[in-house]
């Protein structure tokens, strides 16, 4: 009699193992052993793998967003402005409006590493994967507990380190939000089971305590207690009450009350668009259309892009349709498979927050934000796996139905990873790839034209790239202010080079009616007025560029030397004064406040700042 199980259910939860093998399966069932009575194996094995397919991304550079972000950041690169990394948005180093990402564990992560190793684009990375791997192990001890077995752990981490979509998210420094707040989610997500087990509240308390970091990464954690819900709905103690899970629950409804608390008195605001349940019907319906393209991405993972271009105003063939029938095969498997319909509801709740297209910036679906939801996924691929398993008779078949779709998949993600991960070496080779995926999107075509600019000095080819820019963004769906910005910037900055000076100035002037925090137009033109002698309309524009952004000390630089060409020489040591107080290393900002205090009369005051004191303002 066959003793096999023919589900995966709680009992198999409790180390379940067949009473019987069949030739043919006798290898697998050694490796079920094997895991099982050596614990420390299976996250041996998937950390190495982890670190041995994503070495090569050491030899990357930064690229696109990353050197703005880390060498060109003041609160990375000093290391008194740490504290600020807590009391800001992530662009708050631009100045202008708080915006609506508060994610201080990012850039505080990136302070640790640039003044331990300094600024290599290495160490970096090496932190980014060895994440990954920790990640990885985590996310194969939670396949453990969900699915009941090692092996099945094993294959669910496996497919989720292989997933191709992972490489931008891990081979992209800018992406670490995404590994931070994946890895204490999940961490947090496996105390959780296992003080379920316990039934403990204390280690409810500390795995709510390792949820918070998550948060402090990216706000896709919030949906944690939603899937702590969704498990106690599909995979709960039965006949136990609601009251005691509402008791457990407190811990991670406390995290989320802190985090919104510390949000709200940074930002002011705790979504500057209003919660997702209160969004409009269109808002759901494209937010239908946005998953559905995340799954068609996760099951067929291939021409990845970072810079993928996705028009809502037509349909995605038949994907949502699947989404839909995933969604109701969920609900359908309530109480039949609670296991695999848990692991499915997996994939739509931790994919929630990236759903509310209002919230959402270029592009819309980005392979990074599935990086937390696939973990579902791939348990579910690994758990569908064994259930063929225990539930066919032969043994050759029941070793092939694992095997044999595991090898096949893994082959597949693992060369779509490996020929993607060289993609990220320098931008030249990101977007040269990026634009044969996706010709039309035209933050592209601006990356293209400060390429050429700046490698090559060809400035008719760039400023056809940034003229076919501003044309695709006007046709957007979506159009990116930024892109406006930096295309009309660039157009001047080439019309000056070339000694057109009326261009160059009308250029600049679109540029500072594009509603931005960024000041560098009003720098331009000052600049222009400066040439000219102008200095009263020079001293205008830096104002203006304060005002816009309050921590451009060159502006404020600038707008002090303005100040000693037009005599306002207590005004000019202000702004000199300003400067050295957020940077008392600026260049020449120290003797400039004391040679303005001369003009104006106060050699005491020039004094107190040629020794070090700063000077009394009058």
């Amino acid at each position: 009699m066959d003793t096999t199980p023919r589900n995966i259910t709680r009992e198999w939860c409790a180390e379940a193992r067949p009473a019987i093998t069949f030739r043919g399966s006798e290898w697998l069932d050694r490796i079920v052993r094997r895991l099982g009575d050596v614990p420390a194996l299976a996250p041996l094995i998937i950390s190495l793998l982890t670190i041995a397919v994503y070495w090569a991304s050491l030899g990357n550079g930064f690229v696109h967003l990353d050197a703005y972000q880390v060498t060109a950041n003041p609160l990375v690169t000093r290391k008194d402005l740490w504290p600020n990394i807590f009391r800001g948005a992530i662009w708050s180093f631009l100045g202008g409006a708080p915006g609506n990402y508060y994610r201080p564990l990012h850039y505080f992560s990136y302070w640790i590493i640039y003044h331990t190793a300094g600024p290599r684009p290495a160490a970096f990375h090496l932190f980014q994967v060895l994440l990954y791997a920790a990640t990885a192990v985590v996310v194969c001890r939670v396949g453990r507990e969900l699915i009941g077995s090692e092996l099945g752990g094993l294959l669910g981490a496996g497919l989720w380190m292989l997933h191709p979509q992972h490489v931008e998210p891990v081979a992209w420094i800018s992406a670490l939000p995404e590994v931070g707040c994946g890895f204490f989610y999940l961490l947090a997500f496996w105390l959780f089971l296992r003080a379920e087990k316990t039934e403990s509240l204390t280690g409810h308390a500390v795995a709510a305590l390792v949820f918070f970091p998550a948060l402090l990464f990216k706000e896709m954690a919030l949906s944690f207690p939603l899937v702590i819900l969704a498990y106690w709905v599909f995979w709960g103690k039965n006949g136990e009450r609601w009251l005691s899970r509402t008791v457990r629950w407190i811990p991670y409804l406390a995290a989320v009350a802190v985090y919104s608390a510390i949000r709200l008195r940074v930002l002011g605001h705790f979504t500057a668009t209003g919660p997702l349940w209160g969004a409009p019907i269109p808002v759901w319906i494209t937010g239908v259309k946005l998953l559905a393209e995340h799954t068609r991405l996760f099951f067929w993972p291939t021409h990845l892009t970072s810079f993928r271009g996705v028009d809502l105003r037509r349909g995605l063939r038949w994907w949502p349709l699947v989404v839909l029938a995933g969604l109701a095969a969920g609900l359908w498997l309530y109480r039949r498979r609670p296991a695999l319909g848990f692991l499915l509801c997996w994939w739509p709740l931790t994919l929630l927050p990236c759903l509310d297209v209002r919230q959402l910036t270029f592009p819309l679906v980005a392979d990074r934000l599935s990086y937390l939801p696939s973990a579902g996924l791939c348990w579910a691929i690994a758990y569908g796996l064994l259930e063929l398993r225990f539930q066919s008779r032969a043994g050759w078949l029941r070793a092939g139905l694992v095997a044999g779709p595991a090898l096949a998949i893994s082959c597949f993600w693992l060369v779509q990873t490996v020929v993607a991960i060289p993609r990220w070496h320098d931008n030249q080779t990101l977007v040269d790839y990026s634009l044969r995926q996706s010709p039309n999107v035209a933050l592209l075509h601006v990356l293209k034209g400060v390429a050429l600019a700046g490698r090559g000095g060809d400035l008719q080819a760039a400023r056809l790239e940034y003229q076919a820019a501003l044309r695709l963004n006007a046709a957007s769906e979506r159009p990116m202010r930024t892109v406006d910005y930096e295309s009309y910037v660039a157009l001047g900055s080439m019309a000056e080079q070339e000694g057109r000076r009326d261009e160059a100035r009308s250029d600049f002037e679109k540029a500072t009616q594009v509603p931005v925090p960024y000041s560098v137009a009003y720098r331009d033109l000052a600049l222009l007025d400066a040439a000219e002698g102008d200095y009263t309309h020079a001293a205008e524009a830096l104002a203006r560029a304060v005002a816009v952004n309050p921590q451009d000390l060159d502006a404020r630089f600038d707008l002090g030397v303005c100040g000693m060409k037009l005599r306002r020489y207590l005004e000019a040591a202000e702004q000199f004064r300003a400067v050295v107080q957020a940077d008392p290393d600026y260049p020449r900002a120290l003797e400039a406040e004391a040679q303005a205090l001369e003009a104006a009369g106060d050699e005491a005051g020039a004094i107190r700042v040629r020794n070090g004191a700063a000077s009394e303002p009058k």
